[in-house]
């Protein structure tokens, strides 16, 4: 009998986490490292109270799984002796820095070792080199509270719980982007730990090659155990102080609000300071759809211009826009709770046909869960919209391999990213939910190649783990991280043992 959707998205995701790992003995690959005395005290098994914390802290509910065993390693050299352990015993493996990713096998796997680095979760300053050195573990809040007394901040996450290591190695979109390219951009150095123990650093002098294809190569070559940021000073450093915040409105607004970002996108070139992102989103429990629009100026500046059509539309329910540390600004967009989560990408060009498309897919689908999934559900949605223009990838100068450089080119416009993320509190609810999700972005890849407004780029670090991102950047891009991965990882250990993250594709 052929199984329905449902039980075959259930299907594939048991065959993803079980066939991930090899055929290593879990008790053999824990006791390796419980052996070493160098690590004592850093390694959680099942069971304990370390572990059960530890496993409370993932951002979504669907990457939290449980490995045989975790190890929390606290320098560069412990890194090194759990890779090479590692590697000796053949043990699978995952990854987690900060823990947000939000689907299973992001930042964690069932038949492996996590190797977690919630302990390189410090920020430091150089006030001489005007250099911020951070932790992959930390999280951008704590970043930016250590860094604004300093009257310098980094292109880092919008949301301070977003964890560092993930966002800088996928790319990272900020407040700062259209000033200073994205957060890869402005990473001058890295720490990192290579499959065979080594520990290297990799700058534009030294292993230039490698510094590159860490640019949005994702985990795919070794272990970076610390980034070294550019920063970048405050219009004025005794205020540290940003613009911005949220505007609510009510849904019926939904064409003038496209009708706003298009006309924010198509111009917002003439202010790099100013960001704009657009979410239409869903609540069950309140049983309506609602908008809000994200606005900010890192340049302080009160209403700049750029904003004029978004707050010239009517019927705001909210509004939040104020002078404020960047850690008050990104603490509005943290969540207080825990689901599991589903998301997928795209990228498009600025065409409000696709954005009409788009609203009007995620009402049909989310109006179509609620009715299937029931009331005790939880379900919730949040389909965002953010520009992508020229001035966000000509600042980075050409030093990464996301390969915007053609896409743009290629459009002649700038265009936009969007995520769709649906959450709901149940494994059950979340494999009822998937297939909808997944139809629904392919409806709008559909929709969008007919406009040949579909750019075929996805940001990695909104990408669902079956969307390839990687694949995207272009063959000249992906040819560089696989003579890196090849250089500087001859045996794949990152490819082959590596079961968290996106890999290289092949």
């Amino acid at each position: 009998m052929k199984a329905t959707r449902t039980e075959a998205y259930g299907m594939a995701i048991a065959a993803t986490i079980v066939t991930g790992a090899l055929a290593s003995d879990k008790t053999i690959c824990c006791q390796a490292l419980d052996g070493i005395a160098q690590l004592e005290g850093t390694i959680y098994h099942p069971n304990t109270p370390a572990y059960d914390e530890r496993m409370k802290t993932y951002w979504s509910l669907s990457a939290a799984l449980e490995p045989w065993c975790m190890v929390l390693p606290r320098t560069a050299e412990d890194v090194s002796i759990i890779i090479t352990t590692i590697v000796d015993n053949e043990c699978p493996f995952g990854i987690r820095g900060g823990g947000h990713g939000a689907h299973a096998l992001s930042n964690s796997l069932q038949e492996g070792i996590t190797i977690d680095m919630g302990f390189f979760n410090t920020t430091s300053y150089n006030a001489y080199t005007k250099i911020a050195s951070i932790g992959p573990g930390a999280h951008w809040g704590e970043v930016y509270n250590t860094l604004t007394p300093h009257g310098v901040t980094v292109t880092g996450g919008r949301s301070s719980s977003v964890g560092v290591g993930g966002f800088l190695l996928g790319g990272g979109n900020s407040f700062h982007s259209g000033s200073h390219g994205f957060g890869c951009d402005q990473v001058q150095n890295y720490e990192i730990v290579l499959a065979d123990g080594q520990i290297i650093n990799a700058n534009q002098e030294g292993n230039p090659d490698l510094w590159k294809a860490l640019k949005g190569g994702s985990g795919n070559i070794g272990l970076v155990t610390r980034f070294d940021l550019y920063t970048i000073e405050f219009q004025d450093p005794s205020i540290p102080h940003i613009w911005g915040g949220i505007v609510g409105y009510d849904y019926a607004q939904t064409e003038a609000i496209i009708d706003a970002f298009v006309d924010f996108t198509n111009k917002v070139g003439d202010d790099v300071y100013s960001s704009s992102i657009i979410i239409w989103a869903y609540n069950s429990l309140a049983g309506s759809f609602y908008i809000r629009c994200m606005l900010d100026n890192v340049a302080n500046e009160e209403y700049a211009p750029a904003f004029n059509k978004y707050l010239s539309v009517g019927n705001q329910t909210s509004n939040s826009l104020r002078s404020a540390t960047m850690s008050n600004i990104t603490d509005e967009l943290v969540r207080d709770y825990r689901t599991y989560t589903i998301w997928f990408t795209g990228t498009y060009a600025n065409d409000p046909r696709i954005l009409r498309f788009i609203a009007s897919k995620h009402e049909e689908m989310m109006l179509t869960l609620d009715s299937i999934l029931g009331p005790d559900s939880g379900l919730s949605s949040s389909q965002q919209c953010q520009p992508m223009t020229q001035s966000m990838i000509s600042r980075g100068q050409g030093n990464n391999v996301l390969g915007l450089e053609e896409r743009i080119a290629s459009s002649g416009r700038p265009g936009f990213m969007c995520l769709i993320y649906v959450g709901v509190e149940r494994a059950e609810h979340e494999t009822l939910a998937f297939p909808y999700v997944e139809s629904f972005w392919k409806d709008v890849d559909e929709y969008a190649d007919s406009l040949d407004g579909n750019w075929g780029w996805r940001y990695l670090n909104y990408a669902y783990r079956t969307q390839e991102p990687i694949s995207g950047y272009g063959a000249e891009n992906v040819d560089k991280i696989k003579k890196a991965a090849q250089k500087y990882d001859p045996k794949g250990v990152f490819q082959r043992l590596r079961s968290s993250g996106f890999k290289i594709p092949k």
